[in-house]
């Protein structure tokens, strides 16, 4: 089964963010490491297209990072951050996802979990 990559974005409390979604099944988020971006911690190594396989993958480049916008403000970060996934889940329509985080991507999925779809926790 071949898998079809799309590019995209949207915005979230005003801000671009990109994301990329490919494959087709139960969906994934991938979130990225500080400093990094979607393509270089999970597209170059080849775990977005092994995922891609058996899932529908969606790999978010965060605030601030790849190819989304770079506020200069530093409270656009943090809890924004949070924020922004759970609204690109609202964005797909996912009611539920896997979610794998790298280093800082592992503290927002944390928070995500957390919190849930909250916008003010």
């Amino acid at each position: 089964m071949g898998s079809l990559l799309r590019a995209k974005d949207f915005r979230s409390h005003g801000v671009k963010i990109h994301y990329t979604v490919e494959g087709s099944g139960q969906p994934v988020i991938l979130i990225h490491g500080l400093a990094s971006s979607a393509a270089i911690n999970w597209r170059m190594p080849g775990i977005v297209a092994r995922l891609a396989k058996d899932y529908q993958v969606v790999a978010l480049d965060c605030r601030g990072h790849g190819r989304s916008d770079k506020p200069k403000q530093d409270q656009a970060y943090g809890r924004a951050m949070v924020q922004d996934v759970a609204a690109l889940m609202d964005h797909l329509r996912l009611k539920n996802a896997h979610i794998v985080g790298y280093s800082m991507g592992g503290m927002i999925r944390s928070l995500v979990l957390i919190r849930g779809r909250n916008p003010h926790l």
